[in-house]
């Protein structure tokens, strides 16, 4: 079974004791079935027999000295002639009519299984009385299957564990590598192909690893085991019913491919007209605009009818069984029941109950093959969901740190672009040819009709993604030469895709660093204008906050996160403002947190905001890729079209919040 990218995963169990212990379990687990098994085969011929042994007197030597007393030599019936041999019979003696019945047999291995059970018998003496043997098997039985679904819980767990470790080392190995990759930073772009790597991919692996340890070697066991039980009760019966059984499965094979040949055609036929009348209604206006009607219904009427006869097919098609099938399978069944009745009722060569074991046995085979053959559809499911994940594990990294990298110290002159050019995860340019200088201390919004453009500024300068062409620098030093740790400690970014995360309001802002204490967290907090609002929940900085946790509302969530940011304590602040409407005193909060962070920063916004535009000493205006004009908002208010075209469509007092309708003040 080919599957290479699945067994690599596999070897990302972290013990490869987990595999041994769950193959020696399965293994166990599938022992104990047989044993199981051949407890109810005995309990069974006891049934049968009552505890009656039948031997030839001229080999009653053969017979352990403890069988004599249960002799009916007084009974004129106890000695029967059968053709020219006189049977004695003996009652009362348990399961040892199965070892009479084996001793003269001419198959070796039905001796073997005599000595086996005569030593079971010398064991247990219980064994060699009517009453003793029900009560034994009985017990054993009850005991049996007790120790069974103890083992099958503790195997159930060692699978669960070993199938679970898998899968948090890839997702673990997933999370790692979205740390090396860039351009999963835009926010726009999305994380969605990785996160189908993240569940449906891994959990396909997850699966197959814990189908795959469940059940081998359990399903080989169990083969050959119900194999040898069929073979020990009658080998050329069974043969023939396995040669039989072969047949029928490959000749049902061939004709099933055709049924599904047939049914793919089906749907493909009754998608694709169901798909042209869901035209047609939506074409209804220009058909009436058109007076088209008469044609339009002829149309119509013709594709339902088509639509009609594929889903008909389609529906035919969906039985697991055509009719050949059924008659190939009743064909069958009727030969192999032909066969063991002729075994039982005419030569004899079983008996009744052999035969109950022999059917049970070679049902029993389905059952192992049916999960064999599942798994082989499992383990490609998952291999081709692995060579997923490795390909995406194997991507070369985006950002490297150059060896030699220097430290990068604050801020002191400006930010540069020098003919940045950036590329988004789907080829679209996003920057094309950008240069621009941002000074040390300043205020600077970034403003656009594309938000990606936006994001692809904010996103270079903290360097979690870097530019297909040109270099972004810091006080004339490119970002590419300083190390990830240095240029990070300068910058902080407040961004609406991600202000806050599942987990107390103190991690949120102290980010679970020992250096910030409760006493310097509230510092920050109050400086943000939350201390108020996060002592006024249930159990205030200790309060689970994020999508799993207490709502908060967008405002209280950006002021969290700019605690955050002021904690951080960075020289260039990137901040995108709410997009929501304010109340005015909420906007007074805001504005006075933001002038407060200003202080001794660099501060790039993303801004949502009339005022907070007009408020910035620069105003970056980006378009298709460039920098279409850059300057004072003052400036670019009389100067700039796109920039009076962007203020009067998204930053209109009615659009922000500003001012409510109705309530406009001169």
């Amino acid at each position: 079974m080919h599957a290479a990218a699945y067994r690599r995963a596999r070897k990302l169990l972290s013990s490869q004791a987990q595999l041994i212990l769950a193959r020696i379990l399965g293994a166990c687990l599938s022992i104990l079935i047989f044993a199981l098994l051949g407890i109810l085969c005995l309990f069974m011929s006891l049934m049968a027999n009552r505890g009656e042994t039948r031997f030839p007197i001229n080999r009653i030597e053969l017979l352990p000295s403890w069988i004599a007393s249960r002799s009916l030599v007084e009974q004129p019936d106890s000695a029967v002639t059968y053709g020219d041999q006189d049977i004695r019979l003996f009652e009362n003696t348990g399961i040892f009519p199965v070892v009479a019945g084996n001793l003269l047999s001419a198959n070796p291995l039905h001796k073997v299984i005599a000595r086996a059970l005569n030593g079971l018998i010398i064991a247990f003496p219980a064994l060699r009385t009517n009453l003793g043997a029900l009560t034994t098997l009985l017990f054993a039985g009850l005991f049996g299957l007790l120790l069974l679904s103890i083992l099958a819980k503790w195997r159930r767990f060692v699978l669960a564990r070993a199938a679970t470790d898998v899968s948090s080392n890839l997702r673990r190995q997933i999370h790692r590598q979205m740390y090396r990759l860039g351009q999963s930073s835009l926010p726009s772009e999305g994380i969605g192909p990785i996160v189908d790597l993240w569940t449906r991919e891994v959990n396909d692996v997850r699966d197959a690893v814990f189908d795959d340890l469940a059940i081998i070697p359990k399903v080989y066991i169990l083969l050959v085991g119900m194999a040898l039980v069929a073979l020990t009760l009658s080998p050329v019966l069974t043969v023939f019913l396995a040669a039989l059984g072969t047949l029928v499965f490959l000749i049902s094979r061939v004709l099933g491919r055709e049924s599904k040949r047939n049914l793919a055609r089906a749907l493909h036929d009754s998608s694709i007209n169901l798909s042209l009348l869901h035209e047609d209604l939506g074409l209804l206006r220009t058909v009436r605009i058109f007076s088209m009607e008469s044609f339009d219904k002829e149309r119509f009427d013709k594709r339902l009818d088509l639509y009609e006869n594929a889903d008909a097919r389609r529906i035919v098609h969906e039985g697991n069984l055509n009719a050949t099938t059924v008659l190939l399978y009743g064909a069958a069944l009727i030969v192999a029941l032909g066969m063991i009745g002729y075994n039982v009722v005419i030569s004899e060569r079983i008996s009744f109950a052999s035969m109950i074991i022999l059917v049970a046995a070679l049902a029993g085979l389905s059952i192992p093959l049916i999960e064999w053959f599942g798994l082989r559809r499992t383990l490609r499911r998952a291999d081709r969901s692995a060579r997923g994940i490795f390909e995406f594990l194997e991507k070369q990294p985006e950002l490297l740190q150059n060896v030699g990298a220097k430290f990068l110290i604050p801020l002191e002159r400006e930010i540069t672009f020098e003919g940045v050019v950036l590329e988004g995860r789907s080829g679209r340019v996003l920057l094309n040819g950008v240069s621009l200088e941002i000074e040390a201390g300043s205020r600077t919004a970034i403003m656009g009709l594309d938000a990606d453009a936006r994001f692809a500024v904010c996103c270079l300068i903290p360097r979690l993604i870097d530019p297909k062409e040109g270099r972004v620098s810091i006080d004339g030093k490119d970002l590419r030469e300083m190390t990830l740790e240095s240029i990070r400690a300068q910058v902080a970014t407040v961004l609406q895709a991600d202000l806050i995360f599942s987990d107390s309001v103190l991690v949120n802002i102290g980010l679970g660093e020992p250096n910030n204490t409760l006493p310097r967290i509230i510092e920050a907090a109050k400086l943000a204008h939350a201390h108020h609002f996060i002592q006024d929940l249930p159990n205030g900085y200790d309060t689970i906050i994020g999508p799993m946790g207490h709502y908060l509302k967008p405002h209280e969530q950006f002021r969290i996160a700019l605690a955050r940011a002021s904690l951080h304590d960075p020289s260039i602040l990137i901040i995108e403002e709410p997009s929501g409407p304010l109340d005015e005193d909420i906007r007074h909060l805001i504005d006075d947190s933001l002038a407060r962070l200003a202080v001794g920063r660099t501060l790039i916004l993303i801004p949502h905001r009339l005022s907070t535009i007009r408020s910035c000493d620069q105003v970056i205006l980006l378009n298709h890729g460039k920098v279409e004009e850059a300057g004072s908002p003052e400036r670019l208010q009389a100067e700039s079209k796109l920039f009076r075209h962007i203020v009067y469509t998204e930053f209109n007092e009615y659009a922000t919040g500003e001012v409510e309708a109705g309530r406009i003040s001169v």
